[in-house]
């Protein structure tokens, strides 16, 4: 029972610290074993069962603080988890725009296969053309949700990954959702434009807001099954 007890505590701790799933299991089997190798080596120096199992106990420590210094361990093997702050404030800047133009250029090359993108005259004509001006512009906002979806699901995976707090896959997503809110592009006849928000931007508020509640609405679906896979592995490690 005292085995059991002291590796359920340190599966528990991983799981509200955040660890993942893969990770869980590694470290608590990694554990367990060097826990038998010890437990093993104490035997044959001559200690009984019970003995040995102390002994072992003293020298992994507590469980919890265990966890936790596995836990740091975790953080710091990947880039990411080193510099989270970086990771999960900054390039969430950059990752957008990237993003976006990555799409648009794809999207010109749609066009171009389809004998319609690159092609100056018939953007021309289309440009004039109040259908396909619009068409052009529910294209580009279709690019907006597009990148604005990607860069959220993509700094959501990678806290996930790397086992940061929940507050910086969070952090990530509010910055995305403000990024969409202030962040416009438009098309009207022979001119393309793109910035900031402001009072004469013309942009539907509409438009707005359901861009910027895309990351929102990731960083909660990504929530609810953090929590839902916490609540698992402890009935698991309860059954």
């Amino acid at each position: 029972m005292p085995d059991t007890d002291f590796i359920e505590q340190l599966r528990g701790r991983l799981v509200e610290l955040g660890c993942p799933k893969a990770h869980v299991r590694r470290l608590v089997r990694e554990v367990a074993e060097h826990r038998e190798d010890l437990k093993q080596a104490a035997v044959l120096e001559g200690l009984s069962g019970a003995d040995a199992e102390s002994q072992a106990n003293a020298q992994l420590g507590d469980p919890i603080a265990l966890a936790e210094h596995l836990m740091v361990a975790v953080r710091r093997s990947s880039w990411l988890g080193r510099h989270f702050v970086v990771t999960f404030s900054l390039l969430p800047l950059l990752a957008f725009p990237v993003l976006w133009l990555l799409l648009m250029i794809i999207e010109l090359s749609l066009g171009f296969a389809l004998g319609f993108g690159w092609d100056y005259k018939k953007l021309h004509v289309a440009a004039i053309n109040p259908v396909a001006n619009h068409h052009i512009n529910i294209a580009l906002r279709s690019m907006d949700y597009a990148a604005i979806t990607l860069v959220a699901l993509l700094f959501c995976w990678l806290a996930r990954r790397s086992a940061v707090s929940a507050k910086w896959m969070v952090t990530s997503c509010a910055i995305c959702s403000f990024y969409a809110l202030v962040t416009y592009g438009r098309v009207e006849p022979h001119s393309f434009t793109m910035g900031f928000i402001t009072s004469t931007a013309g942009i539907p508020p509409i438009h707005q807001c359901i861009k910027a509640t895309i990351p929102l609405l990731i960083a909660g679906v990504f929530y609810v099954f953090q929590r839902r896979a916490k609540h698992e592995l402890r009935r698991n490690a309860t059954a």
